[in-house]
């Protein structure tokens, strides 16, 4: 089923001629890839991200079957505005639920929504190269057949001791009673899920004489172990069974349990070692495709008074209607020796707002191995950066050769595909990995010939099981000046008496805002090419006009989430952030003869921005799950703002899930003063829901209503405006 879909959708898109428009400001899939690796201490799920994300939180904290993980993404880090509502697949696994991971509220509170198939254990942490985050899953500890095994041991009724009974018979009595008192405690040890307990009453049961329960006791001391996280051990116990009691009722049931454990009965786990297995080549493919409409609609009220004069417009209009087709496909060949992937990605828009353009564009499209015996990976085609300088999507050449764990090298080389106007930089760069927590790496950029970029920078990463680090450096040895530096890090406070448990998080972060390049002097140009300004200006020139046109920025954040009990989680942020302007740029000409204004080449004169300033903001949110419905989620949260614009912003949220549907409502409340004394305020309830039906497909949609009130500043005329948007969408996917 899976290879032939995948012949067929090759054969289908084959014949797609893709193209990229145009775009100044893309809306980017934040999401790169979704990938299983079996650990010693269960299923490892990484979620990659695009560009670099620094994890913040999760809840429900251990276990259930929808899991939310909060996270922001580095300042500046991408010129692309994330989408909601991307979805990934996880692949194929016998040992796990299967899961998708879905990005929502990307603008205001970005979190990733994990929908498991069933309830699963887990544990998340943030990735090592600091835009993955990994969520560690406990294996299921069930059989691979189909056939239904018990759950709990049967216990028959206590026989009536008979009377007169001496010697060896009343010492088999005693025994058979102390054994079925015990088996009593581990069945109930069982059901607790207390499975160390269950595995010492067990013990104990094995200990006595033989005695009437004692095969049942050897077959519950395997399963307590299995439950418990021991399979070794587990198979041990099984094993012995099945020395002991061949021909028993119970013979096929520890047997079906071995399988489940991935082992044959033939071999001993006492008398000798299982011979290791070769793995056979296997072929996955898994994917899917996706189609969403998006209608919104608004009516605008604009009233301007004048001395006492008013004067009222209104108008309506259709501002969004679109269809949107993603498709995610990928196979994955595996043998002893490598791992080879096929990754395709690409979204169509189609656009039915007249004047608004369609478009298709390809976010994905490459061929990667990576070894299994020995320590090397090459990718080719267009990919998301994997670090190393690289800034955003490029087609090209990625590879690295060496142990992670001691030293690494890694070399790159492409095109960057960003969608925007002009001829795209080609680069080339190479980088080095010491001992899994250090790099080096130096990058050339150029476009059409001329400099664009050429840095060196370092990052370092820290984890174990409490503490996690991970900082950044870039400097630009064409403009001699730091393009980025950011720390950020997590540690969980477990011995804290004051707040036990409790994780900090934190980050310090300064970059250019666009980064620097020379490319960034085609900002209010009335050219789209470097070649063009540079015929009319220096190269010192040309540097020093890209150097006005950036901006920097200057971020620090300190978050703190302290679980209270097992059903809730609170939390708070303090965040300060401070943008410079920008320098007086360009230059226009007038007409001596006719006093016709022109632009200069490099656009017309704008003076100097200041930029906004100093901006604080402090956040707190509550988080409870399991409060009416089990698996359900609501939180609320409130930040309070200061600087240019003082004002406060309330959100509210609520996710229930049912058998095959879920359902979540919020609603956005928000009211800020600007620096002019105008108001804004903002209103918008939304709900969404979701059907999972035959597997395969969901049905998702939602609505909402959006309401802006602007009033301008006070005095001799004034002005509001009234916006109120009504929108929806509603799309189909097929996972396979």
């Amino acid at each position: 089923m899976r290879g032939t879909s995948f012949q067929k959708l090759k054969g289908f898109f084959g014949g797609v001629l893709f193209f990229l428009t145009i775009s100044g400001h893309a809306i980017a899939q934040p999401l790169d890839d979704v990938s299983l690796e079996s650990q010693s201490e269960g299923v490892v799920a990484t979620i990659r991200l695009t560009e670099p994300v620094q994890y913040l939180r999760h809840f429900p904290e251990s276990h259930g079957k929808t899991l939310e993980i909060y996270y922001q993404a580095a300042t500046g880090a991408t010129q692309e505005t994330w989408a909601d509502n991307e979805v990934r697949k996880s692949p194929v696994s016998g040992l796990v639920p299967s899961f998708t991971v879905t990005t929502r509220d990307q603008r205001t509170k970005p979190r990733l929504v994990v929908e498991f198939s069933r309830e699963a254990e887990y544990s998340v942490a943030a990735g090592k190269d600091g835009r993955s985050i990994l969520i560690t899953i406990r294996p299921d500890r069930r059989p691979v057949s189909t056939g239904a095994l018990p759950f709990l041991p049967t216990i028959g009724p206590e026989a009536a001791p008979a009377a007169g009974l001496t010697g060896a018979a009343a010492a088999i009595a005693e025994a058979n009673k102390q054994a079925r008192a015990l088996m009593v405690q581990g069945r109930d040890a069982l059901a607790a899920n207390k499975n160390d307990t269950a595995v010492e009453v067990f013990n104990k049961l094995l200990l006595l004489p033989p005695n009437d329960y004692t095969e049942d006791g050897q077959e519950w001391v395997g399963v307590a172990r299995e439950r418990a996280g021991q399979p070794d051990k587990a198979k041990v116990e099984y094993d012995l069974y099945l020395r002991l009691y061949p021909g028993s009722a119970g013979a096929a049931r520890v047997a079906q349990r071995l399988q489940g454990l991935g082992v044959t009965t033939g071999a001993s786990a006492l008398g000798g070692a299982i011979p290791e297995k070769k793995q056979a080549p296997s072929l996955m493919t898994f994917g899917s495709v996706s189609s969403r409409y998006y209608f919104g609609r608004s009516k605008i009220d604009t009233t301007n008074t004048f001395n006492t004069a008013t004067t009222t417009d209104s108008q309506s209009l259709t501002d969004t209607s679109m269809l949107i087709t993603s498709l995610d496909l990928s196979e994955r060949y595996r043998t002893e020796n490598y791992d080879s992937r096929l990754v395709l990605r690409d979204v169509d828009s189609r656009n039915f707002v007249s004047n608004q353009p369609s478009r298709n564009r390809l976010y994905a499209a490459y061929g990667e191995i990576k070894g299994r015996t020995q320590n090397y990976l090459v990718r080719a085609g267009r990919q998301s950066p994997t670090g190393g300088g690289v800034m955003g999507r490029f087609d090209g050449l990625a590879a690295s050769y060496g142990d992670a764990e001691a030293i690494r090298g890694n070399v790159v080389a492409g095109q960057v595909v960003d969608y925007s106007q002009g001829a795209k930089p080609r680069f080339a760069g190479a980088s080095v990995d010491f001992m899994g927590n250090y790099t080096l790496y130096g990058i050339n950029q150029t476009v059409e010939g001329t400099l664009d970029r050429r840095a060196v920078g370092a990052e370092f990463r820290y984890f174990d099981d409490r503490k996690s680090a991970f900082a950044q450096l870039d400097y630009d040895t064409n403009f001699k000046a730091v393009n980025w530096a950011s720390f950020m890090g997590t540690t969980k406070l477990a011995d804290s008496t004051l707040l036990p448990n409790a994780m900090l998080t934190f980050m310090l972060d300064h970059r250019k805002g666009p980064s620097l390049g020379i490319r960034n002097a085609l900002n209010g140009a009335t050219t789209s090419s470097i070649s063009d300004l540079s015929q009319s200006m220096s190269a010192s020139a040309l540097r020093d006009l890209a150097w006005a046109r950036t901006a920097t920025s200057n971020m620090g954040m300190v978050e703190i989430t302290v679980p209270l009990r097992e059903k809730w989680q609170v939390g708070g942020d303090v965040r300060l952030q401070n943008i410079t302007g920008m320098g007086a740029t360009g230059q226009t000409i007038i007409d001596p003869a006719t006093g016709q204004q022109t632009c200069a080449l490099q656009g017309c004169f704008q003076q100097a921005n200041p930029g906004p300033g100093l901006q604080k903001s402090v956040t707190g949110q509550l988080i409870g799950s399991g409060l009416f419905r089990q698996g359900d989620i609501w939180s609320g949260s409130v930040t309070l703002t200061a600087g240019s614009a003082n004002g406060h912003s309330i959100y509210l949220y609520n996710h229930t899930q049912f058998v095959k549907w879920m359902m979540d409502v919020s609603l956005m409340q928000s009211a800020y003063k600007d620096q002019f004394g105008g108001t804004t305020t903002q209103l918008m309830p939304m709900v969404r829901g979701s059907y999972r039906f035959a597997e395969r497909f969901t049905l998702d949609a939602d609505t909402g209503v959006q309401r802006f009130t602007f009033t301008g500043a006070p005095g001799a005329m004034t002005s509001e405006q009234k916006q109120t948007r009504f929108f929806l969408s509603a799309g189909l996917r097929w996972d396979f």
